[in-house]
């Protein structure tokens, strides 16, 4: 299929529709893009050498939005990068462990998150 092809077929969707398509080619784009050219994107995925920095970047912003649950925490970290490609999961909780190293976060046994001080 081409691109004009294509394109008639997206006018007939609805504008919701429109909306969620223009989403997801942004962000394979941005996945693409940073799989092409990985040294101009900083923090997309946390490699070894720049964990602490991105741990940091999600601290300041996960201070301010405090998610009480640990799915919530999952799920603040995960929209941080959802403009920028993606972060894959296994990322994900490397930067979570990292925050509780770092005392930024404590997760409780029943899920809950606390914010030591």
């Amino acid at each position: 299929m081409n691109y004009s092809e294509l394109s008639k077929e997206v006018e007939s969707l609805n504008y919701r529709d429109k909306f969620r398509l223009a989403q997801l080619l942004i962000q394979l784009a941005r996945k693409e893009e940073e799989e092409q050219k990985p040294e101009e994107r900083p923090f997309v995925a946390p490699a070894k050498d720049n964990t602490s920095y991105l741990t940091e970047y999600v601290a300041e912003r996960i201070k301010k939005l405090r998610p009480a649950k640990k799915n919530a925490l999952l799920n603040s970290i995960s929209a941080m990068f959802q403009f920028q490609g993606g972060i894959s999961n296994q990322d994900r909780d490397t930067v979570v462990l990292e925050l509780q190293k770092k005392r930024h976060i404590k997760i409780e046994t029943n899920n809950h998150v606390s914010y030591p001080e």
